[in-house]
C-alpha cells in the first residue's frame, strides 16, 4: 500500500474516479457541485493498494491553514483505517509545507472519525449538497 500526491493526469483523474465513486454514485451529490474551481489549486492525494481505492486532498484557507476535502474510500475498502492513513498523509504533507492548522467540513456521520483524528466541531450544523455537515478544525 502506497499514498502518493497526484502529480500527473492518470493519477489526478483516479482521484476523481474515486470521488464519482463515492460523492456522485453513492451519495447523490450532483456532479457540477463535486468538481470545483479549486480543484487546479489543491493537493490531490492518492491511496493505491494494487489499484486506487482512496483519495482526498487539501488546500491554503487562510494563513498557515489548510482545508481538508473530499476524503473518500471506496465502499468495499472501508473498514481497513485506511482514512485515518490519508488524514495523516495530509497532516504530514501540509505540516512539511509550512502549515500548522487544519479545518475541514465533516459529514454529520463523519464527526467521531475527524474526533479521532484530534478535530474539534467549530461550527453549527448545516447543509452542503442535501448533506448535513459541521466544521472541524485542528491544530498540526
Amino acid at each position: 500500500m502506497e499514498i502518493k500526491v497526484a502529480d500527473n493526469n492518470i493519477m489526478y483523474n483516479q482521484c476523481l474516479e474515486i470521488r464519482k465513486r463515492v460523492f456522485v454514485e453513492e451519495q447523490n451529490v450532483p456532479m457540477d457541485r463535486e468538481v470545483d474551481e479549486y480543484e487546479d489549486t489543491a493537493t490531490h492525494i492518492l491511496l493505491i493498494d494494487d489499484e486506487p481505492i482512496g483519495t482526498v486532498r487539501y488546500r491554503p484557507a487562510s494563513e498557515g491553514m489548510i482545508k481538508v476535502e473530499r476524503m473518500a474510500v471506496l465502499p468495499e475498502e472501508r473498514g481497513r483505517k485506511l482514512g485515518f492513513k490519508l488524514m495523516e498523509f495530509v497532516h504530514d504533507h501540509a505540516l512539511e509545507h509550512g502549515y500548522t492548522r487544519a479545518k475541514l467540513g465533516a459529514q454529520v456521520h463523519a464527526i467521531d472519525f475527524y474526533r479521532k483524528l484530534g478535530y474539534t466541531v467549530s461550527s453549527d450544523e448545516f447543509e452542503d449538497a442535501g448533506i448535513p455537515h459541521v466544521y472541524m478544525e485542528k491544530a498540526l
